[in-house]
């Protein structure tokens, strides 16, 4: 999370430093001649902000879902999110800004933009803690100033960001007399905004569907009005890192690539049962999502070597149920295939141990999503160095592969009529080759593409599975299971995904006695509620893996 902020800090700095300077302006006093500079660079803080805030909980998120050890330490307090708090209001400022010069002039577009990062932003903040300061937040530096605002209630704060997704499709429908500025991720294409509007009022209804009494009747609608995200990919909501250090001298390579390829690799530990399921399914987007560091195994009889092997021995290249698993799937093991496995350096799930000096053994992320390196079978396993090429990888937020996720999910349990099967497969492939492309991109000289008939076979064995399904739960649940191997780097859509439905069911239990359960929400920060008296009976009596927010009806438990 450090790294997170200080990259958001470094890379928005001189743009936020900027926009402070210039909120007090008198923007657009003629509205038929309306003043750009001021706005173009309020957007473009904005939009950099929600970056930072759409991918600042993506470890720890993915570390509650299973997919990777981080947050995953069971002991997450009142202290744990005081930054991810304070970050949302402060990376809002800007937004607020850029809202209030618009309202009530002829500057319609930057408008809309301003509501749709307004309710994609503060969506995924319900998400993370439930009831926030909304309606008298950002009022602190106002004739009258606010500094202890209220909490409004999570399911009110909802029911406004939908409306405010209604007032954004309208400001997009008119006649603007200036073209849109400043726009790092549409360039000021109208008709991809007003899509995006569209497809952020349908992610709020999906998730709150079991929280509004027509829930599913407005879920349905908004897929039946249709103008959403398109199945191409071609409006996708994601940003793109660059491969170098930009000119402000900040780093504006992906945190993932940061993290673990420019220096002692520092990345999260990544779950063993995630890369041995994608191995034994033989998922062709394994070697673009992991990298192998080292083809030594560790001995257990060595002092120095056992204390480098994960608790328990959960070591893959030494548990002998993994291999009894690989040679029902790829035959009898040979030594080739051992040097292989010991690059899949990871931890089950629970694992909280001390982290030793094992920097230069542990998975790196590959190609996708953090524009590392790749690393087939055919790769030679090589520790990092630090400084490697690379880091322009992706940070996917509303993508194709998510809307056919959400149209599966609303088809098998939502009401919505369609072929959930035939959208399954176009999800796998679609995702597929969104990973493939990327990974081709960043490390050209090594990456291999599938061919088509791995691709076919992977889709087929999970198409087999959805088949083999005997109720529309149990085939959710399978969906949900693809789900969460397509969700690598989308910590935040596989939580709410399995608040939402429960599933997948079959994610490891912790292997060591828990502290706490399932994450349902987040903590309320202490310093919040020394600051700021209407958020003291938050911090005191909402536990956050007890009290979920108000769309989960779930309330997701870990069987022990």
């Amino acid at each position: 999370m450090k790294l997170i902020y200080k990259t958001l800090v470094l890379g928005c700095l001189v743009t936020l430093n900027t926009s402070c300077e210039i909120t007090n302006l008198d923007i657009n006093t003629n509205p038929n001649a309306p003043s750009q500079a001021s706005v173009n660079l309020l957007l473009s803080s904005s939009e950099i902000s929600t970056i930072g805030n759409a991918t600042v909980l993506r470890n720890n998120a993915s570390g509650f879902a299973g997919q990777m050890n981080s947050a995953d330490d069971y002991d997450i307090n009142n202290s744990s999110y005081g930054g991810t708090w304070n970050a949302f209001y402060r990376n809002l400022q800007d937004n607020e800004a850029l809202i209030k010069a618009t309202e009530g002039v002829n500057n319609p577009h930057y408008l809309g933009i301003a509501q749709v990062l307004k309710a994609y932003n503060t969506g995924n903040f319900v998400d993370m803690f439930g009831d926030i300061p909304y309606s008298e937040a950002w009022k602190a530096n106002t004739d009258t100033p606010n500094v202890s605002p209220k909490f409004d209630k999570d399911s009110d704060v909802y029911e406004d960001l939908i409306k405010l997704c209604d007032a954004a499709i309208v400001n997009f429908s008119k006649t603007s007399p200036v073209a849109v500025k400043g726009d790092i991720f549409y360039a000021g294409n109208i008709p991809k905004w007003t899509k995006l509007a569209k497809t952020v009022k349908l992610r709020l209804l999906l998730n709150s569907r079991k929280g509004r009494a027509t829930g599913n009747a407005d879920l349905v609608k908004a897929f039946t009005d249709g103008g959403l995200i398109a199945d191409t990919g071609a409006d996708d909501f994601t940003y793109n890192y660059g491969s170098s250090i930009n000119p402000n001298g900040s780093d504006g390579r992906h945190p993932w690539f940061q993290n673990a390829y420019l220096g002692d690799n520092g990345f999260n530990y990544i779950s063993h049962q995630l890369i041995q399921e994608m191995m034994f399914n033989k998922d062709p987007r394994l070697a673009f999502y992991f990298y192998r560091q080292t083809s030594q195994i560790l001995d257990p009889t060595n002092p120095t070597d056992r204390g480098t092997i994960p608790y328990g021995g959960t070591y893959l290249v030494l548990k002998s149920k993994f291999w009894t698993g690989y040679k029902d799937v790829f035959g009898t093991p040979k030594k080739a295939d051992s040097a292989y496995v010991a690059g899949f350096f990871g931890r089950d799930r629970g694992d909280n141990t001390g982290a030793p000096a094992d920097g230069a053994f542990r998975t790196a992320p590959g190609c996708y999503p953090g524009g590392g390196l790749y690393s087939g079978r055919e790769t030679v396993a090589k520790a990092l160095t630090g400084g490697t090429v690379g880091g322009n990888g992706v940070a996917p937020m509303i993508t194709s592969v998510n809307m056919k996720f959400y149209q599966i999910e609303a088809i098998l349990d939502g009401g919505l009529i369609g072929d959930a099967r035939k959208i399954f497969e176009s999800a796998i492939r679609d995702h597929i080759g969104k990973v493939v492309s990327l990974g081709l991109k960043v490390d050209p000289s090594n990456a291999k593409a599938p061919t088509s008939t791995e691709i076919t076979d992977y889709v087929n064995l999970q198409l087999k599975g959805y088949d083999a399904a005997s109720s529309t739960t149990a085939k959710l649940n399978f969906v949900m299971k693809q789900a969460w191997f397509s969700y690598w780097g989308q910590g935040g859509e596989i939580w709410n995904a399995m608040r939402r439905t429960g599933y997948p069911l079959t994610i490891q239990s912790p292997i060591l006695r828990p502290k706490r359960q399932f994450a349902l929400r987040l903590p309320y920060p202490s310093a919040e509620g020394n600051l700021n008296a209407n958020a003291t009976e938050k911090v005191t009596n909402i536990i956050f893996d007890r009290d979920p927010v108000f769309w989960d009806k779930v309330k997701l438990k870990w069987e022990f």
